[in-house]
């Protein structure tokens, strides 16, 4: 019998459900407060909410089609792949699974969403920018080459999604939250290696899942990566936890996860002291990626395949956290737009893999199709979960980077709320109550928060890369 230990691959990436706790009514570090929904069931989202772009040339609905689920690595059940078709009647089933907490005033997801894009303005072109979907990228795909990010965008008249409009955003942050709901059904069918496993039991919760939303003409679709399972002080992360824990590790440490003396490094670059070997840390997470061994080799071989359902369709991804990451590295390896949300610094990691340069400049990164959307009083998207007086430092996580590739889309709760910085402000219910609420709460000063790239920004300081 096969046996199934997925990384599923979600069409939208979204925050572990078990880490979420109830929002108190008083402020707290602990519990920011809870924020009221504006919601319009007829429409399944806010209200119309005015612009703040000039050009707004079409909006498109994405329904649930299709989920991909792989294998987590290191897993007996690494190299299952499967993919699972998603009828009306399912989407009722997933529909009714509530994932909002008990004082929320919001209904469940209807796994269909409305998104307004935009398009990119070709002042930037440069004839010799390969497009990642057409024969030249292809062949450098094949050939192991990715395409470098300063000939990656922008495409005149390519779409993406419209990151000023309030509605988009919210859209695309909720698609992310539709990537928590499993799907406990039967129809799954392999798409990858024949692969002997000797139980069906968990297969689907241990993996990559990828969520496939696509419009009605099925000409774009939205791919949410479901990434970290945040595994705080033993409780939560169910069973990709551990797993998630080495990927964030690698991926947003500044040496192997090497914290201090009192730590196990996740690989073997530390040199002693505050040193660290740098060729030693790109090869590892190179091999990591190439061999499928890391989140972020699993993903491009999901992203592909759904690439493959919808073979003329344009490619948009989001994710939340880990996922958002992993999105954005895939996002800029293949050429797609991407929308992260409260994911960590994961420029430093973009670096080690070749993505993108130590000194790419400024308008390069505004280049990029990548947006990262967070809010101040949250330590991870901010970079500040670190320390030992810090709750990352003591679940284990070395989660040491701030910088972040791309545009940085900061709702500043600290300085419009008064929020505190907490672990609890991580998760993606209290950002959907941000976002959706934003407007009422800086009194129309603000729709949605402008996106800069982090233009001073270092990681890692502290260490010497020999």
């Amino acid at each position: 019998m096969r046996s199934l230990s997925y990384v599923a691959v979600a069409v939208y990436a979204v925050l572990a459900v078990s880490t979420l706790s109830s929002q108190a009514d008083a402020f707290d570090p602990w519990h920011p407060p809870q924020l009221p929904f504006s919601w319009s069931r007829d429409r399944g989202r806010t209200q119309p909410v005015p612009t703040q772009t000039s050009f707004f040339p079409k909006t498109e609905t994405f329904r649930l089609q299709h989920i991909l689920a792989h294998g987590a690595p290191g897993a007996k059940t690494a190299k299952v792949f499967r993919k699972l078709k998603v009828d009306d009647q399912m989407r009722m089933e997933m529909a009714s699974i509530n994932l909002m907490d008990s004082s929320s005033s919001s209904p469940g997801s209807s796994f269909e969403h409305t998104v307004a894009d935009a398009f990119f303005p070709d002042t930037d072109h440069h004839d010799d920018i390969p497009d990642p979907e057409s024969a030249d990228g292809a062949r450098a795909r094949r050939l192991g080459r990715t395409i470098s990010t300063t000939n990656t965008f922008p495409f005149p008249g390519r779409r993406v999604p419209n990151a000023e409009d309030h509605d988009t955003v919210i859209a695309m942050v909720r698609m992310a939250l539709d990537c928590y709901v499993d799907p406990e059904r039967q129809g799954w069918v392999d798409i990858g290696d024949d692969w002997e496993v000797d139980s069906e039991i968990g297969w689907l919760e241990a993996g990559l899942r990828g969520y496939i939303f696509a419009s009605e003409d099925q000409k774009t679709v939205v791919i949410g990566i479901k990434g970290t399972s945040l595994k705080l002080f033993g409780t939560g992360g169910g069973p990709t936890g551990n797993n998630d824990k080495l990927n964030d590790n690698k991926m947003f440490s500044c040496c192997c996860g090497k914290v201090d003396r009192t730590w196990w490094g996740v690989c073997g670059c530390y040199m002693g002291g505050n040193q660290c070997n740098q060729q030693c840390l790109v090869d590892d997470l190179i091999k990591d990626r190439d061999e499928e061994e890391s989140y972020v080799g699993i993903g491009l071989k999901v992203v592909d395949a759904a690439k493959r359902l919808y073979p003329d369709a344009t490619i948009w991804l989001t994710g939340h956290s880990l996922g958002g990451s992993v999105a954005s590295m895939i996002g800029v390896t293949r050429g797609y737009p991407v929308f992260t949300f409260q994911s960590p610094g994961d420029k430093r990691y973009a670096q080690r893999i070749g993505l993108v340069k130590a000194d790419m400049s400024i308008a390069d990164h505004k280049k990029l199709a990548v947006w990262q959307f967070g809010h101040s009083a949250d330590p991870v998207y901010m970079g500040t979960c670190n320390g030992a007086s810090s709750s990352c430092y003591s679940a284990g996580y070395a989660l040491e980077t701030k910088c972040h590739i791309g545009k940085f889309c900061n709702y500043d709760t600290m300085a419009e709320l008064g929020w505190r910085q907490s672990i609890q402000a991580h998760t993606i219910l209290t950002f959907i109550n941000v976002v959706e609420n934003w407007p009422n709460m800086t009194e129309g000063r603000e729709i949605v928060p402008k996106c800069t790239v982090q233009d001073v920004c270092d990681d890692c300081t502290q260490w010497d890369y020999v």
